[in-house]
């Protein structure tokens, strides 16, 4: 058996060499990461997330809006309802006696 195995994250890529009988990490070799974008890059990428963010927000202020509107409807029906049916005071559970 081996004294020592090599492991691979599937996540990050990492590389860790693992003592097999006490599972200490002996070694780690990280592979090497690519900062490409420059500093413009990254601060448009910011402002358009600025954008987005801005875009969420309205959609959904335009939604609860929408939502406001159909909720004043359908309680503007349901006195329109409670109007039109007789009877009054609706029965409650302990009148059934």
């Amino acid at each position: 058996m081996a004294d020592r195995v090599d492991v691979t994250c599937p996540c990050c890529r990492t590389r860790l060499v693992v003592d097999a009988t006490s599972g200490e990490v002996l070694a780690e070799e990280r592979p090497p990461v690519d900062h490409g974008k420059t500093f413009d890059q990254a601060l448009s990428d910011v402002r358009g997330g600025e954008r987005k963010r801005q875009e969420a927000f309205s959609k959904a202020f335009d939604r609860t809006q929408r939502l406001d509107d159909l909720l004043s409807r359908k309680f503007e029906e349901a006195k329109k309802k409670a109007e039109k049916e007789p009877g009054g005071k609706p029965r409650g559970p302990f009148d059934l006696d």
